[in-house]
């Protein structure tokens, strides 16, 4: 079921999704941009998750989410081809880093519901 908490996964998520924005951000406004890969686990141990508000976490979770979507509903139909280069993965388009960001939730969701159940 993972070996992070709930408060920790909660912040991951954050984490991560200020990662996809700074990406989608850089692939919409730079031509070819790199894409930084980051360090999940360093992130969790080096800054403080355990500390951390989960309701900070979800309401920059949230606002980020719809400021990414205001501009992302102002792209031109071939803006979500614009590319750049990770630096794990290789090339990357707007429209793989918009997949991944959704899937990542996804991805999370029924370890955070199946720990959820397991406290009540």
């Amino acid at each position: 079921m993972g070996k992070w908490s709930i408060q920790q996964l909660i912040i991951h998520l954050a984490d991560a999704d200020a990662a996809f924005m700074d990406r989608m951000r850089r692939l919409i406004a730079e031509d070819e941009p790199v894409l930084m890969a980051w360090d999940q686990d360093k992130f969790a141990q080096r800054l403080f998750y355990d500390e951390q508000s989960v309701e900070d976490a979800i309401a920059i979770i949230e606002l980020g989410r719809r400021q990414m979507g205001r501009i992302l509903r102002k792209l031109a139909p071939d803006g979500l081809a614009r590319a750049g280069r990770h630096s794990e993965r290789g090339r990357q388009t707007l429209s793989d880093v918009l997949i991944n960001t959704v899937g990542h939730v996804e991805h999370h969701m029924p370890f955070l519901l199946e720990k959820c159940r397991k406290l009540r």
